[in-house]
C-alpha cells in the first residue's frame, strides 16, 4: 500500500501545486484567465498533440485493440453523459455540453501515463501512448463537435467547426511527419518546447479559472459530475477491457486509463467555446481530487484480482 500511495502522490502532487499557483495568481494577483486560454488553445495544445503523435512509438500488435477500446469506452461515456446532463441541467445547454466533455474525455496523458510507468513499467507506457494518441484524434473531432453543438445535426456546420480549430491540422501534420520523417531539427526543438510548456500552462489556467468560481453555487452539480465521471468510467473500463485483451499488463493499463478523472483538454474546450468554464473547472478539480481515492482503489483491486 505504501508503494501505491507513492505512485498516486508522485503523479498527482505536482499537478495540484501548479493549480494552486494559478489560483493564487488569479485570486490575489488578479490575472485574467482568458489570454492564457487563447494561448493554450491556439498554440500549446496543438503543439502537444503534434509532438505526442509525431514521437509516439505505437506497437502495431496492440495499437488496434487499444484504439478500439478507446472508441468503445469514450463512445459509451458520451452516450451516458447525455441523460446525466439532461437530468442535472434541463434548462442549461452550455452546462450539458460541459458535462458531455467532462464525462467523455479522461486525463490519460499527464496523469494516466505517469501512473502506468510507476505501476507497471515501459510496456504499460506503450499501451498508454496508443490510448493517448486515440484520445487526441477524438478530441480533435468528437470533442470539437460536442463543444460547438447547437441544435439539430448539421454535418456541414460540424465540419466547418472542426476545420476552424488547430487540432485536426496538428494531427494531420503529425501523421505526415511520421510517414516522411521530414520534420527539421530546428522545428522539432521549437515544437518540443511548446509541447513541454503545455501541461504546466494548462494547470495554471485551471487555477486562474478556479479563482473566479462561486464554489458554493457549483458545489453540488460539480460533485455529481465529477463522481459520475469517475465511477461510471471505471466500471465501464473493468467491463470492457477483458473483451479486447487477455494480456495482463495491457488489460490493467486499459482499466487504469479508463478510470482517470476528467481531461484538462475537455476544460480547455469548454473555456474556448464558453460552455460553462466555471462548472468545467470545478468539476475537473473535484474529479482529480477524488481520483486520489478511486485510482488508489483501482490499483489495489488490480494488484489483488487483476
Amino acid at each position: 500500500m505504501g508503494r501505491l500511495r507513492t505512485v498516486i502522490l508522485e503523479a498527482i502532487g505536482p499537478t495540484f501545486l501548479l493549480v494552486a499557483v494559478g489560483y493564487g495568481l488569479g485570486r490575489w494577483g488578479k490575472i485574467p484567465a482568458r489570454p492564457f486560454a487563447e494561448v493554450s488553445f491556439w498554440a500549446l495544445s496543438p503543439a502537444l498533440i503534434f509532438e505526442t503523435l509525431r514521437t509516439a512509438q505505437l506497437p502495431l500488435r496492440e495499437a488496434g485493440l487499444v484504439a478500439l477500446f478507446v472508441l468503445a469506452h469514450y463512445g459509451a461515456m458520451f452516450l451516458l453523459s447525455i441523460p446525466f446532463g439532461n437530468k442535472l441541467f434541463p434548462s442549461d445547454p452550455d452546462a450539458r455540453r460541459a458535462t458531455n466533455l467532462l464525462f467523455t474525455f479522461g486525463n490519460c496523458g499527464n496523469l494516466g501515463l505517469p501512473i502506468l510507468l510507476f505501476a507497471y513499467g515501459q510496456r504499460a507506457m506503450d499501451v498508454g501512448v496508443v490510448f493517448l494518441a486515440t484520445n487526441t484524434v477524438l478530441l480533435s473531432t468528437l470533442g470539437v463537435g460536442i463543444a460547438t453543438w447547437q441544435t439539430g445535426f448539421d454535418f456541414k456546420a460540424l465540419l466547418r467547426n472542426v476545420l476552424a480549430v488547430p487540432w485536426p491540422y496538428a494531427v494531420a501534420l503529425a501523421v505526415a511527419m511520421r510517414i516522411t520523417n521530414a520534420w527539421p531539427e530546428v522545428l522539432a526543438r521549437a515544437s518540443g518546447l511548446l509541447a513541454q510548456a503545455a501541461i504546466p500552462v494548462f494547470l495554471l489556467l485551471l487555477g486562474l479559472e478556479l479563482a473566479s468560481v462561486d464554489f458554493q453555487a457549483l458545489a453540488k452539480p460539480a460533485v455529481l459530475v465529477a463522481f459520475g465521471r469517475l465511477t461510471l468510467a471505471s466500471l465501464l473500463a473493468w467491463l470492457l477491457a477483458p473483451f479486447f485483451t487477455q494480456e495482463p499488463i495491457t488489460r490493467r493499463s486499459l482499466v487504469i486509463e479508463g478510470s482517470v478523472p476528467s481531461a484538462v483538454n475537455a476544460y480547455i474546450l469548454a473555456t474556448q467555446y464558453r460552455r460553462r468554464p466555471d462548472l468545467a473547472a470545478t468539476a475537473l478539480l473535484l474529479s482529480t481530487i477524488l481520483s486520489l481515492g478511486t485510482l488508489s482503489f483501482v490499483l489495489f483491486l488490480l494488484a489483488r484480482f487483476g
